[in-house]
């Protein structure tokens, strides 16, 4: 008989100690053949200690772990102990004196390092009869699961392991129509498959609206992509049903019907919608009458293909005086698309908690925002910004608005410009600083950044760009006390800032005390100069610092 599945369980454990990380490894040896079946095997259980008092061992010393590490695990492991050992003076002790749960411990903490590998707990399986039947009694909190892909025979391979293993399929590669034989016989065990991850063709989409007609009682993770013109996904995919979905991502694919879908899945924490086509569009207003019934849910990515594909028909106006929905515990929000169509939306909806908001509208001269404006006012952003960050991009121009925490400027706002013209860029964010600025008034730090325009030179920005928009932008940062400009729009902004006389100094720019200019020309240098003159003489010195703002 096998050693792997011995009738029991004699192999003897060889403890291994190691100082890297909070971790007692553990190997299992046959007796017969005196070596390793199974590698390290990690836990910082307490009751590993159990079997452990009776024996001569070295000094110990208290480790704490933090609480969030193991937060989702075991509620045995709280106060645990690293305990040092002398191998040469530890006995051999057979595997058989650990009970049940305390293996079980030492799994659950296996999986830690090779979480992503979904063949972790093969080897445990072939120690011996005992360990495979603890591992099967626990598939959830071990985390089995047996991972498909195209090449994958899922009529031989099916009854090799207990039904209790869920099944994740995943593929990328499927090119050629013949490859989603093997994927389309796996999802027809609509009872067991957990996860699907797949970039998938239009022919494979299709097979798949006819394959997954059956309700999906398991499947936490859906996520299917395809880059090309994709079918409609049908209001009958899934059965309509996946009561334990986690996390949805659709990218370029059509799911009209997903307002119907959403409500009965209670445990969505993630949404990502990206390259929504035309024939995948879903009104503002229906998209969030589903998110209401998503208690749980923490991310939401909209995103449309094109602008015709997020922009909503004037004519279906719903009615001023609405109900608003909440989103309990959203955190972060990403949006991309139709300026109109955002307005809509966040008309009807509430986030108390959130942290992270991001919006990218197509390129559009001129933005109505009220209810953008209404919807950050209801957040916990507007009086906790303190640095505004402005890039101009090759094909975007984004603002984000950004607050400290222990770790530095993180999170905040975010609004971007897609695909704006040079001629009309500065505008653009002119634009948005003047309609941002009733939460603006605690900024003290403006960094401006360029990226990516090439051989785009100096005297493009001044063909495009004229002081007045700048001005603009200043306008809205009364409390501005730094300030960063790039080298190649170091003359641009000295000329717009050399306009600050008189009363306007007053006007903008008020606070001003350090300009961070990084590795300046000699001509920026001297455009700068007259700006800093005429500061001092007005009683409000500027600091020039040739570095970054830090």
């Amino acid at each position: 008989m096998s050693p792997a599945l011995g009738e029991h369980a004699n192999d003897l454990f060889v403890p291994r100690f190691y100082k890297d990380g909070c971790c007692l490894s553990l190997v299992a040896v046959d007796s017969a053949l005196d070596v390793p079946l199974i590698g390290h095997l990690c836990t910082v259980s307490r009751d590993i200690h159990q079997p452990l008092n009776g024996l001569n061992h070295g000094p110990s010393a208290a480790f704490d772990v933090p609480s969030a590490e193991l937060s989702r695990r075991s509620p045995l492991k709280q106060s645990l102990t690293w305990i040092e050992l002398d191998p040469t003076s530890f006995p051999r002790v057979t595997i058989g004196s650990f009970p049940d749960n305390v293996l079980l411990d030492i799994f659950d903490f296996c999986q830690m390092p090779l979480y992503d590998s979904p063949r972790w707990w093969h080897p445990l399986v072939h120690v011996c009869r005992r360990w495979r039947y603890i591992v099967f009694q626990s598939p959830l909190r071990l985390h089995l699961r047996l991972q498909w892909n195209a090449n994958t025979p899922v009529k031989e391979t099916l009854d090799v392991w207990p039904r209790v293993v869920p099944i994740v399929i995943k593929e990328s590669r499927l090119q050629l129509p013949l490859r989603g034989a093997n994927i389309i016989a796996a999802l027809e065990h609509h009872d067991r498959v957990s996860e699907i991850h797949l970039t998938i063709t239009s022919t494979l989409l299709k097979r798949l609206n006819k394959a997954m007609k059956k309700p999906y009682p398991v499947l936490t993770h859906l996520r299917l992509r395809s880059s090309m013109s994709a079918p409609v996904l049908r209001d009958t995919f899934l059965g309509g049903s996946a009561p334990r979905l986690e996390d949805l991502n659709l990218v370029g694919i059509p799911f009209p019907a997903l307002p119907k879908f959403l409500p009965a899945c209670h445990d969505l924490g993630f949404i990502y919608l990206t390259n929504i086509p035309n024939t995948g569009y879903i009104s503002p207003e229906a998209m969030a009458t589903a998110l209401s019934a998503l208690t749980k849910l923490k991310f939401v990515h909209i995103g449309f293909e094109s602008p015709a594909s997020s922009r909503p028909d004037p004519a279906n106006r719903p009615p001023s005086s609405l109900t608003r929905v909440v989103l309990p515990a959203l955190t972060h929000f990403k949006f991309e698309g139709a300026c109109e169509y955002f307005e809509r939306l966040v008309a009807r909806i509430d986030t108390p908690i959130i942290t992270s908001l991001e919006t990218w509208f197509f390129n559009q001269r001129y933005f109505d925002i009220p209810h953008f404006l209404q919807f950050i006012s209801r957040t916990q952003i507007p009086g906790s910004v303190e640095q505004a960050k402005l890039y101009f991009e090759d094909k975007s121009v984004l603002i984000h608005f950004c607050h400290r925490n222990w770790i530095g400027f993180r999170f905040g706002l975010y609004i971007g410009i897609s695909r704006p013209e040079l001629d009309w860029n500065v505008a653009c964010a002119a634009q948005i600083c003047g309609k941002m600025s009733p939460f603006l008034s605690n900024v003290e730090r403006l960094l401006i950044n360029v990226y990516g325009f090439g051989n785009i030179l100096l005297s493009n920005w001044r063909d495009y760009v004229d002081n007045p928009r700048w001005l603009e932008i200043f306008h809205a940062f009364p409390a501005l006390q730094h300030m960063q400009i790039p080298p190649i729009l170091g003359e641009i902004i000295a000329s717009a800032l050399l306009e600050l006389t008189g009363e306007s100094v007053m006007d903008a720019l008020p606070m001003l005390r350090h300009l961070y200019l990084s590795s300046p020309s000699e001509s920026t240098q001297q455009a700068i100069e007259p700006f800093i003159s005429s500061r001092q003489r007005s009683n409000l010195p500027v600091t020039v610092h040739l570095t970054r703002m830090h």
